[in-house]
């Protein structure tokens, strides 16, 4: 199965995890997540990120979930990227990880597929009279 980690600035990726355990109602072994904070040692911070990359990849792949396109957190993923095993995707909200986590026996290229769709699906302006 596919692993997950999640690398967002301070504490939205746990916040995010937390909605998804919601909805679950369990926690996810192979979710995790990186909070990156202004004060933080960066180099620290790789080390945890490869470290929750070997954790959570069962030979599958991981995907890695951050929030802003070339902010902090984005700019150090891209360091870990290694095509059709470990793979960043930007922009992360709840829809997107709640595809990614009921996506059973779908490779990781199909996965991202399927959040990115997700994501751009459950982006949208709400209308009052609908």
């Amino acid at each position: 199965m596919v692993g997950y980690l999640l690398v967002t600035h301070g504490e939205i990726g746990s916040s995010l995890a937390d909605c998804v355990y919601h909805i679950f109602n369990k926690k996810i072994s192979r979710l995790d997540c990186i909070s990156i904070n202004p004060t933080d040692d960066i180099d620290k911070k790789k080390i945890a990120i490869s470290q929750k990359i070997k954790k959570n990849n069962s030979g599958d792949g991981v995907i890695i979930f951050t929030d802003i396109i070339g902010a902090t957190p984005c700019n150090i993923l891209k360091d870990f990227i290694i095509k059709n095993k470990v793979e960043v995707l930007t922009g992360v909200n709840a829809a997107m990880l709640i595809k990614a986590l009921s996506s059973k026996n779908k490779d990781l290229n199909n996965i991202i597929q399927d959040c990115l769709e997700a994501a751009e699906e459950n982006i949208l302006q709400i209308d009052p009279d609908d």
